[in-house]
């Protein structure tokens, strides 16, 4: 008889509780533009830590809409050389884009958990026009 092993799920709550696995990626310099660019994560993340590595202030979110939207939009600025505290988050990707002038550079730190992306929802601000994670754009 064979034993079925399920896997974590979103909502899995020991896997959230152990170390992440690290995950370390930075952008080439000026890459930050008009244009977001996109962060896939190959696991889930427990937590993640940007660093603006450049003089200018970057748009971060998790939707291209959030990002490029307006000041009432759902992103954060994070302000040039500066970086976030341990952002507690779970997502499975981040998109950066530059605020205003001048493009802008990162590097990113994430602890990834064991949940496999494919397995945690879309974030998204509607899904078939209706509400459905108020607050990512």
């Amino acid at each position: 008889m064979a034993i079925n092993h399920p896997k974590a799920g979103a909502n899995s709550v020991p896997a959230y509780q152990l170390s992440g696995v690290p995950f370390v990626t930075s952008s080439a310099g000026g890459e930050v533009q008009a244009s977001p660019i996109e962060v896939t994560f190959p696991y889930v993340t427990r937590f993640f830590v940007v660093q603006n590595t450049s003089a200018n202030p970057m748009r971060i979110g998790f939707t291209a809409d959030g990002v490029n939207a307006d000041i009432t939009a759902n992103y954060l600025v994070l302000s040039g050389n500066d970086k976030t505290p341990r952002m507690e988050l779970r997502c499975k990707s981040l998109f950066f884009r530059k605020d205003s002038t001048g493009n802008c550079s990162f590097s990113l730190m994430a602890g990834l958990s064991t949940i496999e992306s494919n397995e945690f929802p879309i974030l998204t601000g509607s899904i078939d026009g209706t509400t459905a994670f108020e607050g990512v754009g």
